[in-house]
């Protein structure tokens, strides 16, 4: 009985693994906290994941993507800061640095 029930099952069991499942949908990619440093831009994550673009020019307005996260987004940085570490905030004005967000550009200044 146990053999013949496996037979009648298999073919169900197949059927299922081959339905198509629905896409499993990905954390936001919102940036909670943005930091802009001398050498680098960090942002955190809604996700929990924390993003770094490095700089490899020597100084001046510079441009790289986030490395070690799940979003390679582009960072340009339009100004540095004379201040070791400078917490970003999101703006509509002058942005000191733009993440190219695949919803569109996100752009930040210091924090009032």
């Amino acid at each position: 009985m146990t053999v013949r029930f496996l037979l009648l099952a298999l073919p169900l069991l197949a059927a299922c693994a081959a339905e198509p499942r629905p896409p499993v949908s990905a954390p936001a990619a919102e940036p909670r906290a943005v930091t802009l440093y001398r050498d680098t831009v960090t942002a955190r994550m809604a996700d929990g994941s924390l993003c770094a673009a490095v700089r490899e020019g020597a100084s001046g307005p510079w441009s790289a993507s986030f490395r070690g996260c799940p979003h390679p987004w582009p960072v340009r940085v339009a100004r540095t800061a004379d201040v070791p570490r400078l917490p970003l905030a999101p703006t509509q004005g002058d942005a000191w640095v733009t993440l190219a967000a695949p919803g569109g550009p996100l752009a930040y200044a210091p924090r009032p």
